[in-house]
């Protein structure tokens, strides 16, 4: 399977097998050395995009691909990934514009639906380490150099470059002995690893480590796609800790013949009364970090899970643009066939113009923008072509293929398959990074949407205006919340913010519902009788019609879009 990408922030994600539990394997991301001056990490992990895609070998034997994306919080010139193995992976390299793709469609959206009841005046009529490991290897090299430290030696098992990085794999009887070579050899591990580190040496694991090539600066890095035998997919996190910011957001996708469920972390689903519905979901992302909270980090939301099927027109493009490309001879023909593709300028695409056209420093240091400067290429290059970086057509075009059409092609092959696409979001800070989430698939859970909507019935009664009537909002799980209007279309949130943030979470398993381990509702239910009971509503003479000086009833409609919808958990727990 080809440019199988790599997602998430800092850590190295890695895919294993269903052995003992006792039996883990997992990874971590370590940045560039701390300086005497500033202990601190220059590098911390800001959030996490990872895809694991569930397929089989040619025999038939489970496969998991671990597509991992980077990001980083602060400027660095080295840096390292350190995850263990207990076989040889395979280590290719990916495409950001997976992720570019799946990310949009997959995002949580929150609709409202206002409808007027009643005479309303004033409108007209329109556990324990990680991962179970797999004791099959997948791929990789022999034994290479062996490294001797006195009676332990470190044994390089596999070695290449990749894109712009290097990588080994390298196992050792002693701790100790695995940390000096990795620092001799470039590689940073954090003093707070040492112990983390021992527990895995100890389990009898080899290591991949991941670093930049030399002269390669942090715009370089493109993900990094992990291929394993294996039956589960791993997400590791204790070694993320050491590295990570507080409330990480991790989003991890599961391409795999069902929905996708954790297991080691609970499902949660969100309190949708507390959600901000007015606002498009604006507090989203907090809620969905409370609900977290409340499981002391070790729960996900599932926020979208539907056809595999459905996401092959997301990597599609204007192919027959293709007889173009023989055509580029000039930096402006370049970009008029990136459009004729039908691309936009992403960042991935932004890379490769970057890499081939890039802006002339002398019209940088006039203030002209990348954006301006690409959308107006043809007016620059007639008066300031001799500015311009010499132009190889030939590698421009092999790039804007191998780069973006080619992995768009593969990627559409990938999820043109039977079975689900499930992504699953969380917030977690280091503090929590205990154990490390396994995803499994479970084929008798629904499906869910990333869409949702609200009705807010605007209970105008008998000539009350619009804009000063109250409004029963019915959530889409079917909760009943009043609000009082500040000004139109504005309404006071009274005491909703008091809420729990989870409503129920399960412990979910390969088959079933699973267990339910946190119900908020009934909780829930009798804070909002409470709250509705303060909040009068006028009753509607007309029922769920809504009419204006004789006009025949409406429904006005109010789209607003963010957020995300998740599922949720409590144990009360504040993240420090």
């Amino acid at each position: 399977m080809k440019h199988l990408i790599a997602a998430g922030v800092g850590v190295l994600l890695m895919a294993l097998g269903t052995g003992p539990r006792l039996a883990q394997a997992c990874g971590g991301f370590f940045c560039d050395r701390p300086s005497s001056t500033s202990p601190t990490l220059p590098i911390a992990q800001a959030a996490e995009n990872v895809l694991f895609v569930m397929g089989k070998d040619a025999n038939g034997a489970a496969t998991v691909d671990a597509h991992i994306q980077i990001f980083y919080t602060g400027p660095a010139s080295k840096f390292s990934w350190i995850v263990p193995v207990t076989s040889v992976p395979t280590v290719t390299i990916g495409s950001d514009i997976l992720f570019e793709r799946i990310e949009p469609p997959t995002r949580p959206s929150f609709n409202v639906n206002f409808q007027l009841e009643g005479n309303c005046g004033g409108v007209g009529s329109s556990s324990g380490i990680g991962c179970g490991a797999s004791d099959s290897a997948s791929g990789g090299g022999g034994v290479g150099p062996v490294f001797d430290a006195g009676t332990h030696t470190v044994d390089v098992l596999a070695s290449g470059s990749v894109g712009p990085f290097d990588y080994v794999v390298i196992k050792s009887q002693d701790g100790a002995t695995l940390q000096t070579w990795l620092t001799d050899n470039g590689y940073y591990v954090s003093p707070d690893s040492a112990t983390i580190i021992n527990d895995y040496v100890t389990g009898q694991f080899s290591f991949v480590a991941v670093r930049l090539q030399n002269g390669q600066g942090t715009s370089a890095i493109r993900p990094i796609v992990l291929h394993l035998a294996a039956t589960e997919a791993c997400l590791p996190l204790k070694l993320t800790a050491i590295a990570s910011t507080p409330d990480l957001r991790i989003n991890v996708w599961v391409l795999g013949p069902a929905r996708a469920v954790p297991l080691a972390y609970d499902e949660i689903a969100i309190n949708q009364a507390k959600l901000d519905w007015f606002s498009g979901g604006s507090n989203y992302d907090q809620l969905l970090k409370d609900a977290a909270n409340e499981a002391q980090g070790d729960a996900f939301a599932v926020e979208y899970a539907m056809p595999a099927t459905n996401s092959v027109s997301w990597f599609s493009y204007v192919k027959n643009a293709r007889v173009d490309l023989p055509k580029v001879v000039t930096p402006p023909d370049f970009v008029q066939v990136i459009s004729l593709f039908g691309l936009q300028l992403t960042p991935s695409v932004m890379q490769v113009l970057r890499a081939q056209v890039p802006l002339p420093a002398t019209l940088a240091a006039l203030g002209i923008t990348e954006t301006l400067f690409y959308n107006n290429i043809n007016m620059y290059w007639s008066t300031n072509q001799a500015d311009f970086a010499p132009f190889d057509a030939a590698a421009a075009t092999m790039a804007l293929e191998t780069d973006i059409l080619t992995p768009l092609d593969d990627y559409a092959t990938t999820f043109n398959r039977q079975g689900r696409l499930t992504r699953l979001a969380t917030f977690i800070s280091p503090e929590e990074m205990t154990k490390d989430p396994l995803f499994v698939t479970n084929a008798s859970l629904p499906d869910v949407s990333p869409a949702h909507v609200a009705v807010a019935h605007v209970m105008c009664g008998d000539g009350t205006n619009a804009c000063a009537a109250p409004v029963r909002l019915r959530t889409e799980d079917g909760q009943d919340v009043n609000y009082r209007p500040t000004s139109c279309m504005q309404y006071d949130r009274g005491d909703l913010d008091q809420l729990p943030a989870s409503a129920v979470a399960w412990a979910r398993t390969t088959d079933g519902e699973g267990q339910v381990v946190v119900d908020n509702r009934p909780q829930i239910a009798a804070a909002l009788k409470v709250h509705n009971q303060a909040i009068a509503l006028p009753s509607s003479d007309n029922g769920c019609g809504c009419t204006a000086g004789g006009s025949p009833g409406f429904v006005l409609w109010l789209t607003v879009v963010a957020g995300g919808l998740g599922l949720s958990r409590i144990r009360r727990r504040r993240r420090r």
